[in-house]
Order: C-alpha cells, then structure tokens, then sequence
C-alpha cells in the first residue's frame, strides 16, 4: 500500500506537469501527461534502482521486470494490478462524460453525413490498418513470422492484426472539439459534419472492439480446439459474436435512451448535486460492468450511460460536479499508458520503420476513408478535405484500446509502443493540418 500511494503521489504530480508543459507549447494536455508517464515509467526513470532497500528496484519495478523478462523470455505488465485499476476507473469517467458531452439533436440533425463520414472513416482505417498488420508485422518481428504462414482470413483475424485495425479507427471527439472551437467553426456545416462524423467514429469503433474481442475469443477457441489445424475460421461463430455485441449494445443505448427521463426523475429524488453525480456514474459503473460480464468492454457501457443521460436536465449539473474527479483521474489514465510504453523497444528501428509506415497508412486512411463521402454529400474538395483532416487526430479511445490490448496479452510491447506512436503523431500533425485548410478563404 506505501508503495501504491508513492507512486500515485508522483503520477499525479508528473501528469499534470507535463500536461501544463504541453498547453504552454500550445499542445493538447494528453501528449504531455503521455510524455510523463514514458519518463517516470519502469523503462525509464522508474526502472532505476537506488539503495539496498525497497527501492533496489526502482518505484515502479522496472529493475525487477527487465530481470523477470530475461530470465522467462516472458512479457510482465508494467504496472501493479491495483495501479491498472485506478487507469480504469479513469478510463469509465472519461468515456461516461464523453457519452454526455454527445449532441444528439446536432448529431441527428447531420446524421447521414456523419454516418458516411464515420463509416467511412472507420472501414478504411480498419483495412488498412489490420492488412498493415498481417503484411508487414512478420517482414519486421521475429515473433509476428506465424503470420506469414497463415491463410489471409486466418491472419487478418489474428489477435495483433485485429487491434492494429482497432487501434486506428477512433477519432478523438475531444481534441477535434477544442480545434474547431479555438477556430470558432464548431457551427459550421464542416464543424458539424466532423463533430457527427466523429461522434459516430468513437460509437462504430467501440462496436469494433466489442466485436474484435469477441472474434479474438472465437479464434483462440478454435485454436485450442484444432481449428487452426483443420485449416479454417468459424465465421459463422464470429458472426454470432457480431450480431450479440451489435444487439447489446444497440438494445441498451435504445433503453437508456427511452428511459432516460424516469432514470432523471428517480435521481431527482436525492435532491443534492453530488448525491445525483455520484449515482450517475455509480450507474455508469454498473452497465460497464454489465457489458464486461457480456464480453463487452467496460468503456462502452459507460458511453452508453453517458449517452442516454444527455438527453436529460441533468447533464451539466453530472459535468459540473464530477468535473474534479475527471480532472483528478483522467491525467492517471493518459500517465499510465506511457508508463506502459518500453522505451528500448520504442527506440528499435523496426519499430520505428513500422510505425512510421503504420502512422502514414491511418493518417491516409481518414483523410480519404471521410474525404471521399463528404464530396459524395455535397461538399467541395476543400470542405471534404478539412472534414477528413479533423477525423485524424486519435486520442483517449486508441489509448484505452492499446491498453485493453497489452492488459490482455494480445500486443506485445512493440505493437503497443507502435500504436502510442501513431496516437501521438496523429494528435501532433492534426491541428496544423486544419488550421491550414480553414485559413483557405473558401467555403466548403
């Protein structure tokens, strides 16, 4: 327990020093609180060992993990099961007022473009993505050369693939917010567009997760039961799990959404804000653990709930008061993942080689993936364009899905170290990119 309170006390102090840092250079925060977390993790300063004592190992045990490694050819998590547990409820909070924050009236007004656009949008980057994967992985890793010697429909559902895929699909609602607004383009027709285009790109790439995780299960049991042998995939099983993720959460936003205003007047009945707050994101909690009972993740269960309280009276005050636990929890998440991220193994040059081809690939994935069903929709070449460079910023969701992936054994510390090397790159390149095609004196 000491050693969890050292080490929170010194998360909490390097995130937001690095997110002040990162504002200052007029950066989003998370690339900051990111950079922290690399620097105090065990890879890197926290793996550094001094005295006889406790911390012979470093804070965060990064001594004793690179001698486990060596000794077992075995990967460890980066951080204690209790450190993960903090990251989690930070991601649920993140992903329930980022449910609440959704316009649906805005979002319904824009719906068939944003559909095209996030469609779009999430189809390309998963192909790409995932045939990136499955091509390039056993070219660069050792360990990835398996791949190679699978049949395509086998590969391309393959654990590390799958997550590729998954990893490039969402769009960052909330760094593709602040662009538009510093701009004051939220209201226009290419604001609003990208707005719905993303909401609907966050929603369609937690629906592939759930059902990536799902055909990752399915494989894994066709693994183990010979199916790899008998040389085929059980599409009609990953079908299935498609069809139940689509239907669960589908038929729970559905719910929320009906019930939504006898869940406000139920909660109304506590009179006070933070007994209201508290109860809104303890019910957050209970659907995301729901859908992790269901074989959902966690995150999507808290979107959902988000969701479904936006339509009611009560969605500022729950923004309002749960604010400082947001703002308290969150900068641990986006800490927590870049501890995750091995810094030797990031520094490799096939690592960097692939990212950097993985990084080219997602950035040309959104850009045309969402450009191309803008002009189909109405708009001119530059309208389309500024649509597709605002979907390019990834964010909190690829972070939540890169750590879901490594937490569960499916990536390796390179694929992660890859997918936190796209997240960054996109986040960097994106606001330059948009600031430039609005600064063109041209309607869309």
């Amino acid at each position: 327990m000491m050693f969890l309170v050292l080490q929170i006390g010194v998360i909490i102090f390097a995130a937001k020093l690095g997110g002040m840092v990162a504002s200052f250079l007029k950066l989003p925060s998370i690339l900051g609180e990111l950079a922290a977390g690399i620097v105090i993790g065990p890879w890197a300063l926290g793996g550094i060992g001094f005295g006889d004592g406790i911390f012979s190992g470093g804070l965060f045990h990064g001594a004793s993990l690179r001698a486990l490694q060596a000794e077992t050819g075995v990967m460890y998590a980066a951080t204690t099961p209790e450190l993960y547990g903090f990251a989690t409820l930070a991601s649920i909070i993140l992903l329930f007022l980022s449910g609440l924050e959704t316009n649906l009236r805005l979002f319904l007004k824009y719906s068939f473009v944003g559909l095209m656009v996030g469609i779009g949008g999430v189809i390309g980057s998963f192909i790409l993505g995932n045939l990136c994967a499955v091509t390039l992985l056993p070219v660069f890793f050792e360990k990835f050369r398996y791949l190679s010697e699978m049949p395509l429909s086998q590969a391309m559902v393959d654990a590390a693939p799958m997550y590729m895929g998954i990893m490039s699909t969402a769009t960052s609602v909330g760094i593709t917010a602040r662009i538009l607004s510093e701009r004051k383009k939220m209201d226009s027709e290419e604001g609003v567009s990208i707005m719905a285009g993303a909401v609907i790109d966050d929603v369609l790439g937690l629906i592939v997760l759930a059902i990536g995780n799902g055909i990752i299960a399915a494989t894994m049991a066709a693994k183990s039961a010979g199916g790899a042998v008998s040389g085929g995939v059980n599409w009609g099983a990953i079908g299935m799990v498609a069809v139940k993720a689509f239907g669960v959460w589908l038929g729970a936003t559905l719910i929320g959404v009906v019930i939504a205003k006898k869940m406000s007047w139920l909660l109304k009945l506590f009179k006070s804000d933070h007994a209201i707050a508290t109860l809104a994101f303890g019910l957050a909690m209970i659907l995301a653990g729901f859908f992790e009972c269901m074989g959902l993740a966690m995150i999507i269960g808290a979107y959902v709930m988000g969701l479904a309280l936006s339509r009611t009276d009560l969605k500022h005050m729950i923004q309002e008061t749960l604010a400082p636990v947001y703002t308290f929890l969150v900068p641990i998440f986006f800490c927590v993942m870049g501890m995750m991220v091995d810094c030797t193994a990031l520094m490799s040059k096939p690592v960097l080689i692939f990212g950097a081809i993985y990084t080219v690939l997602a950035v040309i994935a959104k850009v045309a993936g969402c450009a191309l069903p803008s002009l189909f929709c109405g708009f001119n070449l530059v309208g389309s364009l500024r649509i597709g460079a605002g979907m390019i910023p990834r964010g909190e969701v690829a972070l939540i899905i890169a750590g879901l992936g490594l937490s569960n054994g499916y990536l390796s510390q390179e694929v992660f170290g890859i997918g936190i090397m796209m997240t960054l790159i996109t986040t960097v390149v994106a606001p330059p990119m948009l600031v430039g095609l609005f600064n063109i004196k041209r309607d869309g």
